[in-house]
Order: structure tokens, then C-alpha cells, then sequence
């Protein structure tokens, strides 16, 4: 009943200006390159985009008005977003060890996968890992109380940096700005417009403004 409802709203949206969009949850759509738009809220997006080998990705405000699908993003006032710190837990460590969980995010909380994290120590030599495929690594290291400097790196990110006092054990998460080199982000007050072919609770049907290409297909991700 609830997705008739949807349904019916949107349908409603559709056909008048400037009504508020009720779709719920995350739409992907696979071309020559993917698109995936997340709807948060009563008119919220997430949006993320991959065209052969660069990427974009933002978030803003959206509305369905005269059969198209308008997504204003979002415009930062320094033209970039704000680096989030790090999140550091620590606690004592109780063997002649010291471990690390370090998590290796974004900046919008998407986890890098196969980052590299390296560690140096005072004036030993530095060693490097790889985080796995949710962006985490577990490292073990002699306990002592040098200070500990962790650098992290990935195509997709700017370098990441952090020291960490010696002597704990630490569970820490450390977010980076995208490399805007592959993955630009959009946060200029862009305005993408879309025509829509069709629209239901598990699928909607639209193709960027005046293209003559067939519309795409952006499924409901379960």
C-alpha cells in the first residue's frame, strides 16, 4: 500500500510545478558509464556518477516538474567541502604489542578500498599495508612509545596524514577530500535535468535534457 502511495505521488508530481519528490532509496543505472542516485528526506539526493575513467559525485535538492527530474546541487561556500577530523578511539594496550584498526573513508563516509596505509616510527623504517575491500586495515606493531605517523593513499583520494601518541592501542577513522583529478565533485550549485520516460516504485525511466539517446534504466537497489 505504502508503494502505491509512492507511485500515486509521484505520479501526482509529475503533473504540476514544483511539487516536493517522495521517492525513498537508492536508483542505479548502468550505460557506457553508472549513475546512482540516493533519495533521502522529502527532496534530498545523493548523487554519484562513473563516465569511463573520471567520476562525480554530490548531494542537493530535487523536484519532478513538467515530466522532468530536476537535481539542483548543493553550492559550498569555499568551493570545497570542509575536511571532517579524524575519529580516534584509544585504549591501553595490554600486550608488548600495539594494534591499530584504521578505516579509510571518504569524505562522505564511502570506504576506500585498497588503500594504502604505511606507518613510521621515530627513526625506523616505514611499512605499508592495504586496507581491504571496506577501506579497513588491522596492524600490529612492537609497543613503545615513539610516535606513531600514519600516511594514507589511494587514486581516488588526496594523501592522508595523522600522529598518533605511542603506547595504546587505537581504532581510528580517517576521511579524505576526493581526488578531484577522478572524482570531481559537484558543489557549484550545478543543475542536472533529466527527461522522464516513465516512472514506478522499482524503476524509473529518464535520459539527461535533449539527448536523443534511450532512456536509461534506474533500478531500485535492495
Amino acid at each position: 500500500m505504502r508503494y502505491l502511495q509512492l507511485f500515486l505521488l509521484l505520479t501526482f508530481s509529475k503533473l504540476t510545478n514544483g511539487q516536493e519528490v517522495e521517492l525513498l532509496g537508492k536508483y542505479g543505472a548502468s550505460f557506457l558509464g553508472s549513475e546512482s542516485i540516493e533519495f533521502v528526506g522529502k527532496d534530498s539526493f545523493y548523487f554519484r556518477g562513473f563516465y569511463c575513467i573520471t567520476g562525480v559525485h554530490g548531494k542537493g535538492r530535487c523536484e519532478i516538474r513538467n515530466n522532468y527530474f530536476y537535481f539542483y546541487f548543493e553550492k559550498s561556500i569555499n568551493g570545497k567541502d570542509s575536511l571532517k577530523p579524524a575519529l580516534i578511539t584509544k585504549r591501553n594496550s595490554e600486550s608488548d604489542l600495539i594494534e591499530l584498526q584504521i578505516t579509510v573513508v571518504d569524505n562522505n563516509e564511502k570506504p576506500v578500498s585498497y588503500a594504502t596505509v604505511e606507518i613510521e616510527r621515530g627513526s625506523s623504517r616505514k611499512n605499508s599495508w592495504f586496507a581491504d575491500s571496506s577501506g579497513r586495515a588491522t596492524i600490529k606493531i612492537n609497543k613503545n612509545s615513539s610516535r606513531i605517523i600514519v600516511r594514507t593513499s589511494a587514486i581516488e583520494i588526496e594523501p592522508g596524514y595523522l600522529e598518533l601518541e605511542g603506547g595504546w592501542d587505537y581504532k581510528v577513522k580517517i576521511y579524505h577530500r576526493t581526488n578531484e583529478l577522478v572524482d570531481t565533485t559537484l558543489n557549484k550549485g550545478e543543475v542536472f535535468v533529466y527527461e522522464i520516460g516513465d516512472l514506478t516504485e522499482d524503476l524509473i525511466l529518464m535520459r539527461p535534457q535533449n539527448s536523443s539517446e534511450p532512456f536509461r534504466k534506474y533500478r531500485k537497489m535492495r
